[in-house]
């Protein structure tokens, strides 16, 4: 679990007598690509930790899918709805690579919380980042052109081009898979 270890303790240090409580709440589940690991209109109360692999946060509407969020080792994902106000998911998020995943429900996460400070402020700090990552991508999308939008996007998650599909960063993006193309041919 070093990807996952490395990275909790790059967003805040908690001590190893927390970490190992957190990681011993866990299981482990080796998910082939294009498992789905959170599906719309579920409730899933669970955590899920990249060891390793890919996946990607998607909303269905009338028959199309957008991805909207991408998670790499070490990363968390999870269905917000289901997590924060136990109804079902707006989104889905599916494995792009084989994966290997750890899971830990949230009750037990937030039992965890209650004992250990640095397991909340480790909660805390990895919300904050997200919640700031959000206003960001959305600024970017309203505001940058396409161009600058993929720039970002390669310095955001260095590597990722090579694991994903481009449909899915263009997805990502908010641009054509064409525009996409246009712009990398450009590079």
């Amino acid at each position: 679990m070093k990807n996952i270890t490395a990275k909790i303790r790059k967003h805040y240090p908690v001590s190893d007598k927390a970490l190992q409580a957190m990681l011993g709440k866990m299981s482990v589940a080796h998910c082939p690509k294009n498992t789905m690991l959170v599906r719309a209109g579920n409730i899933d109360r669970n955590v899920y930790f990249i060891e390793e692999g890919v996946t990607r946060s998607i909303f269905h509407k009338d028959g199309t899918d957008t991805t909207t969020w991408f998670s790499m080792e070490g990363d968390i994902t999870f269905g917000m709805y289901p997590l924060y106000h136990n109804t079902p998911s707006l989104e889905s998020i599916e494995t792009v690579t084989d994966c290997i995943i750890y899971t830990i429900p949230i009750d037990e996460l937030n039992n965890l919380y209650e004992k250990h400070i640095d397991i909340a402020n480790w909660g805390r700090i990895i919300h904050q980042e997200c919640n700031i990552l959000l206003s960001i991508l959305f600024v970017e999308r309203l505001q940058l052109p396409p161009k600058e939008r993929y720039a970002r996007f390669l310095e955001h998650y260095p590597g990722l081009l090579n694991r994903v599909k481009l449909k899915y960063v263009a997805e990502f993006l908010g641009i054509s898979i064409y525009t996409l193309s246009r712009i990398r041919s450009e590079k």
